[in-house]
């Protein structure tokens, strides 16, 4: 998309991600104002070298990024439509909520979500290389949201919004559950003696390796450790080493690894196996899964 068809950026909100979306594409070379209502958004955007926009760019902006927490996203809307061009539109960027939180500031204009797969940490984390929820009932604005992503380097992933709090439900696991399983980590081997910073730095690479073997082979043939192996006494002497508030976190994560496993194991070893793990509560539908 030449510079000279590109549209109007403005974003509301300068979190983290409104940090990193307006640092990247003014970067990237679109047109970028921001708003925002704080003063230490204001003094956000000024060590970002961004650029408040005046009411004449407000009401000139094209396409409007709302990246507040997601129970201000209705009030937000409601008080910055009002600025707004008629023919703008509105552009929210949470992952849970569907475009119908929009509707009522709306007033017939376009509407969109953009959700960045990113644990965004601060505005110099990268957004490139990541997927991003686009949704938009809009002809005109989908190819538009398309050319933002592809300008950050973002691959454009479509989620139905019957299921947006599943996508988003899985999408925490995967990234705040990931750090949490992580504390949960350290706290066990700081129950064995080993300083947490330590463990950090030991477990941190470790982690990356397992991912990278999933990368690599898929869900189920990069997963690693006893329960893959059918190994019943090294799971004992983990169940008995395990701090009280990690067992059942150990437990049900590996249960359901289990479930998963259990066809490739000796029946010996998975039948023993679920009584040292407990029961595993079944899904409504899962999927059978693949063979080893």
């Amino acid at each position: 998309m030449a510079s000279s068809v590109r549209p109007r950026l403005l974003v509301v909100g300068l979190g983290r991600l409104g940090g990193a979306l307006a640092t990247q594409l003014q970067a990237a070379g679109w047109h970028v104002r921001v708003r925002t209502r704080s003063p230490s958004g204001r003094r956000t955007a000024k060590a970002l070298h961004l650029r408040e926009a005046s009411d004449a760019e407000t009401r000139a902006a094209q396409l409007c990024f709302l990246t507040v927490p997601d129970s201000a996203v209705p009030s937000v809307a409601a008080s910055v439509a009002t600025l707004l061009s008629p023919s703008a539109a509105l552009v929210h960027c949470a992952g849970a909520l569907t475009l119908d939180v929009l509707h009522a500031a709306a007033a017939g204009r376009a509407t969109g979500s953009f959700h960045p797969l990113v644990a965004v940490s601060g505005a110099d984390t990268p957004l490139s290389g990541h997927a991003v929820a686009v949704a938009t009932r809009s002809r005109w604005l989908a190819p538009q949201l398309v050319a933002v992503a592809r300008a950050l380097g973002l691959s454009p992933l479509r989620i139905p919004e019957s299921g947006r709090a599943a996508y988003h439900a899985g999408a925490a696991l995967a990234a705040g559950g990931l750090v949490a399983l992580l504390d949960a980590a350290v706290a066990t081997w700081a129950a064995g003696g080993i300083e947490r910073r330590a463990a950090e730095r030991a477990l941190l690479p470790l982690m990356r390796s397992a991912l990278g073997g999933v990368q690599q082979r898929g869900l189920l043939l990069g997963m690693t450790g006893p329960v893959v192996r059918g190994d019943t006494a090294v799971v004992e002497v983990h169940l008995a080493a395990l701090p009280p508030d990690v067992l059942p976190l150990y437990r049900q994560l590996f249960g359901r690894a289990l479930e998963r496993l259990a066809p490739d194991l000796p029946r010996p070893s998975a039948l023993r196996l679920r009584v040292l793990l407990g029961p595993v509560r079944q899904r409504r539908r899962r999927p059978p899964a693949s063979r080893r």
